[in-house]
């Protein structure tokens, strides 16, 4: 069973921000209430101060062994997760749910949805644990419970197609051109921390800043795109729907490219689910974790 998790009013704002006009629409994201200082970092919720972000190269260390990208696909359930190790892991969404198994680098939320339903998940995470947010999942959080919030290490997850407080733009912009490496079914930012290409998975988007720390090995573990009409690891039998499905293509293509600058620069990368729409795509299957 699926179940919506997106509250009417949410509904009604992104509506009325639709009828204002599709190049600034985005806007919703951070209404009502936030309001970011994007170059100082400056963040403020309701006209009080909430936290300064930082940006995502003050967590990840750069040139590490390896970095894992861990997503919330039903294979991470008979895993062994614990052998990614402390410190190594960006947990993306419900992957959120292990930082008491690992010590994550970070988790990544993207998508407000995944906060209106697992606000208690996100508010009990040991506050040392820093953040990869977009600025939708900020102000959920902060609608939620900005007790819990405040203070935390923050990064922002900015989308370059749709940038905090400016018109959305084209891939083409040039503007862009000295941040994103494009392919012709695809793009990534070679630059995270000031903004990143959205594929409709926030795994894609933990990977680029993985990337940029230009580890030795980057591992995708819970990474499955295969199976999404099952429950991901950490749900009963009612779970969120999920738009893997109508976006895989799009997806996919972000994968391929990610592995071939991957390969450029001699980052090998990896994948743990054995049923993983990313094994065709050339990248080899990693057994450490079963």
């Amino acid at each position: 069973m699926t179940r919506s998790d997106r509250p009417l009013s949410r509904k009604l704002v992104r509506l009325g921000f639709q009828l204002l006009g599709r190049d600034r629409a985005h806007r919703q994201d951070v209404w009502p209430g936030l309001k970011i200082d994007k170059d100082s970092g400056r963040t403020r919720w309701r006209g009080r101060h909430l936290l300064t972000l930082c940006r995502a190269n003050s967590f990840i260390p750069a040139q590490r062994p390896q970095i894992a990208v861990v997503g919330s696909g039903p294979s991470l359930g008979s895993q062994k997760v614990e052998a990614i190790g402390d410190d190594n892991a960006i947990l993306c969404n419900g992957a959120a749910s292990l930082a008491d198994r690992l010590r994550p680098l970070a988790v990544a939320v993207e998508d407000e949805r995944f906060v209106f339903r697992h606000l208690s998940m996100l508010g009990n995470l040991p506050r040392d644990v820093p953040l990869l947010l977009s600025p939708a999942a900020l102000r959920a959080w902060a609608e939620g419970d900005s007790a819990s919030l405040s203070g935390r290490r923050v990064a922002l997850i900015d989308n370059l197609l749709k940038p905090l407080g400016q018109p959305r733009r084209k891939i083409s912009d040039p503007a862009l051109r000295d941040i994103v490496i494009r392919s012709p079914q695809s793009a990534l930012s070679l630059r995270p921390d000031e903004g990143v290409v959205i594929t409709g998975t926030v795994a894609f988007s933990a990977l680029q800043f993985a990337l940029a720390a230009q580890p030795e090995r980057i591992l995708l573990a819970g990474i499955d795109l295969s199976n999404d009409q099952l429950p991901r690891f950490y749900e009963g039998e009612e779970r969120a729907p999920s738009g893997l499905t109508t976006g895989l293509d799009r997806i996919l293509a972000g994968f391929a490219l990610a592995h071939q600058i991957a390969d450029r620069r001699d980052c090998k990368l990896a994948c743990a689910s054995p049923v993983s729409a990313l094994l065709p795509l050339g990248i080899p299957l990693d057994r450490s974790l079963m």
